[in-house]
């Protein structure tokens, strides 16, 4: 009878400096699924987008060789900044690249203008962060060469802790709207990669070390606060069983939001009490 074993996951490489860099393989070794994915995100973004579309760039578990999922970013050139809003796009590319690609798995997609990478303030931009540590380019002109390694402080954090609440309530509201097990179970996949994230960034810091791999963001944090082991434990199988019954999904939803939300305030309280959405670098 197999076993089956579940990968273990990884801390990012880390330059002298203790800078995190990109932890993507290169293109020539993705697995074929994700890059038939990436194929079809590039033609959707050329569709939308045009000649305002600079670069197409896969990032996730999948730009790393692993299982676990796939991440897509659009870059938009200088000056093609898109005044509509994109977010009913990225959801829609995104369930018709897990629908006819269900090998990959969990998918995200997201548009970024070029000022949201390439800032002029001096502010820190979660989309040069995700860029930097983890993609590869699968189509146009490859920018990540540009990006410096990563710093691991407060700015880098933030996103997680602001974005914990917000991606709770959204799960919740299209868990309340979900009638298929498929869309419960996407949507309670996404309340606990929330609480994985936001777990992680309270503790990244003090840690010095940079992972997106589900399990090693739930040891940090309970290696931490051993107190919340079962917390975590439960985040993590929702982030990687998903439950089908909207209801289990939305009691977890309340349970996490109860403990783990005085600790994200009490962190932005602390370092972010204008609730900026981007810190200075």
């Amino acid at each position: 009878m197999g076993h089956t074993v579940r990968l273990r996951g990884e801390f990012w490489p880390q330059d002298h400096w203790g800078r995190v860099t990109n932890a993507a393989i290169a293109r020539e070794q993705i697995a074929q699924p994700a890059l038939e994915a990436a194929d079809e995100a590039a033609d959707a973004a050329l569709e939308r987008f045009g000649d305002r579309l600079h670069s197409v760039y896969l990032s996730g578990p999948a730009a790393r060789g692993r299982p676990g999922g796939a991440a897509f970013f659009v870059l938009l050139r200088l000056g093609a900044n898109d005044m509509r809003s994109n977010e009913s796009w990225e959801s829609a590319i995104a369930s018709q690249l897990r629908r006819r690609h269900p090998r990959v798995g969990r998918v995200a997609v997201a548009v970024f203008n070029w000022k949201d990478v390439f800032t002029t303030d001096g502010a820190f931009s979660p989309a040069r962060f995700r860029l930097a540590v983890n993609s590869v380019c699968v189509a146009g002109r490859n920018m990540t060469r540009m990006l410096a390694p990563q710093r691991i402080d407060s700015a880098a954090m933030n996103g997680d802790i602001l974005g914990f609440r917000p991606r709770m309530l959204n799960a919740a509201g299209r868990l309340a709207a979900a009638r298929a097990p498929d869309r419960v179970r996407a949507a309670a996949m996404d309340a606990g990669h929330a609480v994985l994230a936001a777990a992680f960034a309270l503790v990244m810091d003090r840690e010095q070390m940079y992972t997106e791999d589900l399990d090693l963001r739930r040891d940090l944090f309970t290696l931490n606060y051993p107190g919340r082991t079962k917390d975590l434990a439960e985040a993590y199988a929702m982030a990687t069983r998903p439950s089908p019954d909207a209801m289990k999904a939305l009691v977890f939803i309340d349970n996490a939001c109860r403990w783990l939300t005085p600790m994200t305030d009490a962190w932005l309280n602390a370092n972010n009490p204008q609730r900026a959405e981007q810190l200075k670098a």
